[in-house]
């Protein structure tokens, strides 16, 4: 969890309305997160990416969590280099059979990811090593809504540093990761002064999650 002043953020009314897109994610079931790890595996001839993806839902709900099968790769390099499980190494597929299975699951949802830029390489460059096209999404950066929300500006700037989450070794936990993002947000107060610059004293304070963040967290974690 991060800790935020309201006297140390430059637009009140920002960190608002990051909260106000955290708290509709929170009471929407209409989105995935969307992880990717990504190594390089080294051989005589070349080196070329092994990819990890997971998906998840609301509530942390796993809906998969897939490796996709590059020409050559040790199964130490996949269990240690991503964290996965066994079980997902031996269901490994195929880059044609992972994005297929990635779409299906994505289909008609809003897709959370912590970085945009950062994931697209990721895609980009697992897809030019399969020599296909690239898995071509509409995503949406969490980090951008977290950076506005705790306010450090670029230097010299008016936009928003984008944060760092925490380096996890898989796609499935760094998932998690972001979702915990979003709740945070979502049951952070907002700010009641320096927010009315607008003549309606804007705040953001006309919606509210139907369950506090804090239920959906234990929720996820499996706290009674």
């Amino acid at each position: 969890m991060h800790e935020n002043s309201q006297t140390g953020h430059p637009n009140p009314k920002d960190r608002n309305r990051s909260i106000i897109w955290a708290r509709f994610a929170a009471d929407s079931t209409e989105w995935v997160i969307l992880s990717a790890r990504a190594t390089q595996v080294v051989t005589d001839a070349d080196a070329h990416p092994l990819v990890s993806l997971a998906l998840l839902g609301p509530g942390g709900k796993v809906i998969t969590e897939i490796l996709v099968k590059t020409n050559e790769f040790s199964a130490r390099e996949a269990l240690e280099g991503h964290g996965i499980d066994y079980s997902v190494l031996l269901k490994a597929r195929k880059y044609q059979d992972a994005v297929a299975e990635v779409k299906q699951c994505i289909e008609n949802k809003q897709v959370y990811c912590w970085d945009a830029v950062e994931l697209r390489q990721i895609l980009s460059s697992l897809a030019q090593a399969n020599q296909e096209d690239t898995l071509s999404l509409s995503l949406i950066s969490v980090g951008e809504e977290f950076g506005r929300f705790l306010g450090q500006l670029k230097p010299g700037t008016t936009s928003y540093e984008l944060p760092e989450i925490k380096h996890e070794k898989s796609a499935l936990s760094e998932a998690r990761n972001v979702l915990l993002t979003i709740m945070e947000m979502a049951g952070s107060n907002q700010y009641l002064e320096g927010a009315n610059a607008s003549p309606l004293g804007w705040t953001g304070e006309f919606y509210r999650p139907k369950a506090s963040p804090a239920e959906k967290i234990k929720g996820f974690l499996g706290i009674e």
